[in-house]
């Protein structure tokens, strides 16, 4: 499974700045996958708080280990 990170932790953005980056980087990878065109529906989470952007995956229970596994290597970040 591809995954992707774009981390700016150390670019002092005004918040306004990190919204439109995080809406435009969500709008890209919606759009792509749709472009996929699969025949199966995909889960997709919006982990809130905010630190990760999107997670898709074949479904919920996949998408939900894969939060953990972010919240995990996240938490070793800090």
């Amino acid at each position: 499974m591809p995954r992707f990170v774009i981390d700016l932790g150390n670019i002092d953005m005004a918040q306004d700045d990190v919204e439109r980056l995080n809406a435009e980087l969500q709008k890209v990878a919606l759009t792509h996958v749709a472009e996929l065109r699969l025949d199966k529906p995909l889960a997709i989470k919006f982990p809130r708080p905010f630190p990760w952007g999107i997670i898709i995956g074949p479904d919920f229970d996949n998408v939900l280990q894969s939060e953990a596994l972010i919240e995990k290597a996240f938490e070793g970040l800090q």
